[in-house]
């Protein structure tokens, strides 16, 4: 098993966890400085960090097992499922752009413009990466 391959997925384990971590230390500035947020955000705040650090323990515990991480690799290297994710994606991307461009035809059609105007930018942002991606992928591999 490579040790390139062990070394980036436990660089997402790292993440998962310190991401979590900030989010619940985040929560807990907030109502040490006396910052007047609703429940529903401190719940949120806490939620958000224990799944993050759930999942980073759960993946670590999981990679520590040779057997797991091999099938892991065999399953992303494997050409065929390369090919199945990048259709899924691509058919993600089109369903979310079509989507996107319905919710801002009927936010139009209510007169909601700012909701509108957000949608329609959001739909450029998507665009504008997906281009940005596909081009910087083209040349990469």
């Amino acid at each position: 098993m490579s040790d390139n391959f062990l070394d980036k997925k436990m660089k997402y384990v790292k993440a998962y966890i310190i991401f979590g971590v900030i989010l619940i230390a985040a929560n807990f500035a907030l109502s040490f400085l006396n910052v007047d947020i609703d429940d529903f955000w401190s719940i949120m705040l806490t939620t958000w960090g224990a799944v993050f650090i759930v999942m980073g323990i759960a993946r670590f515990l999981l990679y520590r097992n040779k057997s797991v991480l091999k099938f892991y690799k065999i399953a992303e290297t494997d050409e065929r499922n390369e090919l199945l994710r990048g259709k899924a994606g691509y058919v993600t991307f089109v369903f979310s752009i079509i989507a996107l461009a319905i919710c801002s035809v009927i936010f139009v059609s209510m007169d909601l413009t700012i909701p509108a105007l957000v949608t329609l930018i959001l739909l450029l942002i998507q665009y504008a990466l997906f281009s940005i991606l596909v081009w910087y992928y083209s040349k990469k591999l």
